[in-house]
């Protein structure tokens, strides 16, 4: 076989190289999507959390008449409402998915104990976001009406 033959060929060690680049950047491209899908599902969450803390704020106030005081902290707040002398069946209050964020998840209730709001902290911007409850509620900062990452719910 003639060496100086005119057909071109890539060599294993060009191939090879190639589909190294190649899998280095969908590496890179599918790690960025996945970061993403599990902040969002983070936040999926952390608002069924509310949801259910709703329920458990809900069970107190058909037993008490009012919704609990605020506490400093989310621990002393869960406390409360798993506490035996209250009663309301519950043995576990939801708590941030992402144990190293620190505080993500409040809770203000009206003077006369009428009234609450939860709020949490999200890591991802949704459209949605614009339509819960925004500015100062009960003590609690919900954000502003527009490009805020707090999600407030109230009853």
């Amino acid at each position: 076989m003639n060496r100086n033959s005119s057909k071109k060929a890539f060599t294993l060690v060009e191939m090879l190289v190639v589909v190294a680049i190649i899998g280095m950047l969908a590496s890179l491209i599918f790690g960025g999507l996945i970061t993403s899908a599990r902040a969002k599902a983070r936040d999926a969450r952390r608002i069924a959390d509310l949801a259910n803390i709703q329920s458990v704020l809900e069970l107190y106030y058909s037993k008490f008449g009012f919704y609990p005081e605020p506490q400093t902290n989310w621990e002393d707040f869960t406390t409360i409402l798993t506490g035996p002398e209250i009663g309301i069946g519950i043995s576990k209050v939801p708590k941030e998915p992402l144990a190293s964020v620190g505080k993500t998840y409040y809770y203000g209730r009206s003077t006369d104990g009428q009234d609450y709001v939860l709020g949490a902290v999200l890591e991802t911007k949704d459209p949605t976001l614009d339509d819960d409850f925004d500015g100062i509620i009960y003590g609690v900062d919900c954000g502003p009406a527009v490009g805020d990452m707090i999600y407030c719910i109230k009853p």
